[in-house]
């Protein structure tokens, strides 16, 4: 039994589904939006082998030309050169699974077809069909297919030459027989197909795909049989490894940065550049003598070791696309063009995507199949902005057509040199441009550790990702709507420090938007700056004192947090705070170009104005605790870190020497400090930005600030723009050095020794871990040095040896005293110490058993736009920089950052998801449509037990409130894994989801699933546990291995109950509710319904 065996759709099946779009305007869940219609006024029309196709863009031979159901959705979003999925002699292989990792730049395991040699026929056959009736359907003119289907084969001759494969490839050319059984069945369901012409010849042109490795001699002799023996038009698909190993190296590791291993292995096996060469001419004289067309195809996937990438580690070696692909790909076609002088005819496939196939029609390569783009959020849809950009391209240049495209923008006469002029300029560009550098993509996943459930799986991973779980996507509506009062007040109703968190927060919640997947991230923090600036009316009335005292220890973040919410409830909240002013890290420790004391005093005071009381100068001692205890019905213990971790090596007390929070104090207090005009930063934190930063302020542009790292700038803790913040104000780092000792003179620090390191294994938090090079010593000079390797509590007024927090409550082993922030976590960031505030705030009013009165949150007044979402969803828009002063202009102490202007703010807000209210982001990454989307009413599911004897009582009900779901097809889920990837839970949709299947053979196949057995009888497997529900009237009958149940049909609540297992705990018999859900409405959706 293998559940990832592919059953195909019927054309029954397939008909009902695309019938889908005369009653709900979409196709296989494609917006009819998203479909092109092409117009004879298109300029980007091209032909290829004596056919003309209406776009220069197809799909790879890949996960997108498998299924009938694939082709078809990409023919009906724009691609119209079909490069169908490669088919070999060896049709029953086991593929790794999972086998796709798109998380940045693509990586698969070697992968080959799923499906039997005359399943794939029989795919392509329906799919060709299939388009012809939505040709008619669309009323596309009839005298020409306007696309070509392109045959792949691989990957031997031998194999080529079996009875298989020439069968295949003879049914390709001429399926008149079949063709003819496909109509007589449509005719029985869809009669007009008799009217529609389909041609009986499905392809005469082909690619040749060779495996990695395979013989020069071997591709010469797959080529001369097809161009030679069977007359087709043949394309023969390179390998980036024709660069050359230094070249490509150079490009992906040195220029792109990419932490990606490419094997000697990979170029021995491989074509080489001088033999590639030969093979060019040979076969181009081969094909002008046959009459038939000889070009190229750049380029297969590279071989990579599998190493840090998200795949199955039993192989060995994984196959890269995508952008990291793009630059290689790009100079091999120059290389190659230039030995040819412009005269190869060169399509292309390597990291296409809409912001750059301009620039690749520009140098003459179509058409371009897509592969790695539309394996990402937006899919398939992803296709249409494509051909936006395009039109948009040749209308700027005023091409008549593509060739015409090539030749404006070139400035030369001949198409030739065109080609070769553009590539020229193209390949110096790519190869530095940031866009494709790894250090633009940072980012690990957007997976949270939400669990995914059966139902209402749409969760904003912003909101999980904030501590304080802000409500993000709310705010961002209210802001795109110009509604600033409700957008302050949602802030607000989390988040007490609107001002500071729109400067200076480290927005985790960027670091999970859903954008990240398509561009780049919302500017979350930003917005909210916005409206913190553009709103600050909002003034808050506390409810009457209700008699609770609470002390609190710490006037941070936290402290006043906590302080914030418990006053606007009623209690009578007192701060004791050791320094001399308010807010903590936020006062004392954050650079003032981040953060300006008037923003800082405005949250501040907007907090003492609910009645808070302060007390200042009033470090706790052990007595005073006590006090604090007995005169209070709660404590908050909320200090910060508030003392530097030492560095603890030969020196480290010369003058000259601060600690990082002493530095940063003394400069945000405006003391004066020596510090020379070279100054070293140690570490690669926040923090040690914040003091290399502040260092660089202080001496100007023409002293010299260097970072110390042990590490790499890949592996920097560091918020990412931090670190690209002080490179372009001038600041230097050094990698892989590690501190060994202060170099002095007559007590005065003049430089730091270092020891060279070296990369490791990774640690147990899967950075690498640095080892030491043995006498590697060199001396770095410097005026000053500061150590910022971290923080740390000092908590010295406790009673007890070690503190202890409960991580649910906060509540420490001491009754009714709280700890959270720092004094809870350690060191941390200001987001997560204000989230700590406000969730004991809300555990003190919790046992204090007051009632929430003041809910600031103003009603969420939302209604997803199903239609506009899916569109947005497959449109990719980078939105408004970052509004950052330019780095030569921000060497002084005003703040580095403005606020985004009206039209930023509002353009920036629009590009928010609503991913809270609609994901569907794993129905648009599967490619073979098995993820599908579905609409239900509310529902509440009632949580009934029952004992061993029958005995039934309710406990709750579950809502289930979403209206859009998604359930999986069994039969078209060839688990992949690309769903997962994508899916901002934690979970894996095509294993959590419910799963249908269509055919009682793919049922067979799987363990966790539902089938329709009839038009009342739904088969349930749960693992080890078969069951039937049947619909019988006004009840159900359930009846699996453990119990048997009847259930009223309108209700969901049990009738009666049989238990038949022994057990000793009442079992939860809810799941029985939920199946009945899904039995009525899944039945009542394509592709199950009229089944």
């Amino acid at each position: 039994m293998s559940s990832d065996r592919f059953t195909c759709a019927s054309l029954k099946t397939l008909f009902d589904w695309v019938s889908e779009y005369d009653e709900k305007g979409e196709i296989f869940g494609i917006a009819s939006e998203l479909f092109f219609i092409p117009s004879d006024n298109d300029k980007f029309r091209m032909n290829r082998y004596g056919q003309m196709i209406e776009t220069p863009l197809g799909v790879a031979a890949g996960p997108h030309s498998q299924l009938s159901q694939n082709i078809i959705s990409a023919w009906l979003t724009g691609a119209r050169y079909m490069e169908l999925k490669t088919i070999q002699v060896l049709d029953e292989l086991e593929v790794t699974k999972p086998c796709i990792d798109m998380s940045d730049e693509g990586y698969n395991c070697e992968w080959s077809q799923e499906l039997k040699l005359h399943q794939s026929l029989d795919e392509y056959l329906n799919a060709w069909i299939f388009i012809h009736i939505l040709r008619d359907k669309f009323k596309l003119p009839s005298d020409s297919n306007g696309f070509i289907f392109n045959m792949s084969v691989g990957y031997n001759l031998e194999g080529i030459m079996s009875t298989s494969v020439q069968t295949f490839l003879d049914k390709m050319e001429d399926c008149t027989k079949e063709l003819k059984d496909k109509i007589a069945e449509i005719e029985k369901f869809y009669p007009r197909i008799k009217n529609i012409k389909i041609p009986s010849s499905i392809t005469r042109n082909i690619t040749i795909s060779t495996m990695h490795g395979c013989p020069p001699e071997e591709v010469e002799k797959i080529g001369r049989y097809f161009i030679e023996e069977r007359k087709l038009d043949t394309t023969i698909k390179l390998n980036p490894t024709l660069l050359g190993a230094d070249k490509l190296r150079e490009i992906l590791n040195d220029k792109l940065g990419f932490d990606v291993v490419v094997p000697d292995l990979a170029f021995e096996h491989d074509l080489k550049y001088e033999a590639g060469v030969a093979l060019i001419k040979s076969l181009t004289e081969v094909a002008e003598k046959a009459g038939v067309v000889f070009n190229l195809k750049l380029t297969n996937t590279l071989e990579t070791s599998n190493i840090k990438q998200k795949l199955p580690k039993n192989e060995e070696m994984v196959y890269m696309s995508g952008r990291a692909l793009h630059p290689i790909s790009i100079n091999v076609a120059y290389m190659l063009q230039k030995e040819f002088d412009g005269k190869l005819d060169l399509s292309f496939s390597a990291g296409a995507d809409c912001f750059n196939i301009a620039d690749i029609l520009k140098c003459g390569l179509k058409p371009v199949t897509i592969c790695s783009d539309i394996l990402k959020p937006g899919g398939y849809g992803r296709i249409s902005q494509y051909l936006d950009n395009i039109n948009e391209a040749l209308e700027a240049s005023g091409a008549s057509d593509l060739d015409d495209f090539v030749l404006k923008t070139s400035g030369k006469e001949t198409i030739s040199k065109a080609r070769i002029a553009n590539l020229k300029a193209y390949a110096e560009l790519v190869t530095d441009k940031e866009y494709y550098k790894k250090t633009e993509y940072p980012y690990d996943s957007i997976k949270t550790l939400r669990k995914l459930e059966l139902f209402d799986c749409a969760e904003a991973p912003c909101m999980t990702g904030c501590p304080a779980g802000q409500e993000i996507p709310r705010y961002l509506e209210y802001t795109a709507r110009g509604d600033f009062e409700k957008a302050y007040q949602t802030i607000l109703a989390t988040n007490p420090f609107p001002n500071v968190q729109g400067k200076v927060c480290d927005h985790m919640c960027m670091s999970k938007c859903t954008r990240i997947n398509y561009e780049r991230p919302l500017l979350i923090r930003e917005i909210k700056r916005y409206i913190a600036d553009k709103y600050d009316d909002t003034k808050l009335t506390p409810a009457p004192s209700n008699g609770i005292s609470v002390s609190i220890i710490g006037a941070g973040p936290s402290g006043l947090s906590c302080a914030h919410f418990l006053a606007l409830e009623g209690f009578n909240v007192e701060v004791y705070e050791a320094k001399s002013f308010l807010g903590g890290m936020a006062s004392d420790g954050i650079p003032v170009f981040r953060l300006d004391d008037g923003s800082l005093a405005k949250d501040i005071d907007n907090i003492l104005s609910l009645g808070v009381k302060v007390y200042k100068n009033t470090p706790i001692t052990s007595e005073i605790f006590e006090k604090l205890r007995e005169n209070s019905d709660y404590v908050y213990v909320a200090i910060g870190a508030q003392q530097s971790m030492p560095l603890r090596i030969e020196g480290i007390d010369a003058d000259g020497v601060y600690d990082q929070l002493t530095f940063l104090s003394k400069v945000r207090q405006n003391t004066n400090i020596d510090t020379g005009q070279k100054i070293i930063v140690i570490g690669a934190g926040n923090s040690a930005m914040d003091a290399a930063r502040t260092a660089k302020r202080l001496v100007g542009k023409d002293g010299e600030v260097t970072i110390v790292y042990r590490r790499t700038r890949r592996e920097m803790p560091c918020n990412p723009e931090e670190v690209r913040g002080a490179l372009e104000e001038g600041i230097k780092l050094i990698e892989l050095a590690s501190p060994e000792e202060i170099v002095s003179s007559n007590g005065k620090a003049t430089g730091l020794k270092v020891s060279k390191m070296k990369l490791g294994e990774p640690d147990e938090g899967g950075r690498a871990r640095p080892i030491k090079i043995e006498n590697s010593e060199y001396v770095i000079e410097a005026t000053a040095i500061i150590p910022a390797i971290g923080q740390q509590v000092v908590l010295d007024f406790f009673p007890a040896d070690e503190l202890q927090v409960n991580t649910e409550t906060y509540e420490t082993q001491i009754q009714n005293i709280y700890a959270g922030g720092d004094a809870y976590r350690g060191a941390s960031s200001l987001i997560h110490a204000i989230a700590d505030g406000q969730k004991v705030a809300d555990q003190i009013i919790a046992k204090a058993k007051i009632d929430n009165l003041n809910l600031l949150s103003p009603e969420d007044d939302r209604q997803p736009d199903f239609k506009a979402i899916q569109i947005m969803q497959a449109r990719r828009n980078f939105g408004a920089p970052l509004p950052e002063v330019t780095a030569d202009d921000r060497i002084n102490f005003n703040l580095f950052m403005n606020t985004l202007s009206d039209e930023s703010a509002k353009q920036e807000a629009e590009r928010c998801l609503q991913c809270d209210l609609v994901c569907n982001i794993c129905t648009t990454v599967c490619t073979n449509r098995s993820n599908v989307s579905y609409q239900m009413e509310e529902e509440a599911i009632p949580v009934e037990m029952v004992t061993d004897e029958g005995d039934i009582y309710l406990t709750g009900v579950k809502e289930i409130s979403q209206p859009y779901q998604v359930l999986n097809i069994g039969d078209y889920c060839n688990e992949c894994g690309n769903c997962t990837i994508f899916c901002p839970s934690a979970g894996r949709p095509f294993v959590d989801k419910p799963k249908f299947h269509l055919t009682k053979e793919s049922y067979d196949n799987a363990n966790i699933c539902f089938y329709y057995l009839d038009d009342k009888t739904m088969l349930i497997k749960r693992e080890t546990d078969t069951a039937v529900l049947k619909e019988s009237g006004d009840t159900f009958q359930y009846s699996g291995s453990k119990i048997t149940a009847t259930m009223y049909t309108d209700s969901l609540r049990a009738k009666d109950v049989l238990v038949k297992i022994e057990t000793s705990a009442d079992i939860d018999i809810s799941f029985v509710a939920e199946y009945i859900t899904l039995y009525k409405t899944v039945k009542k959706i394509a592709p199950f319904r009229n089944r």
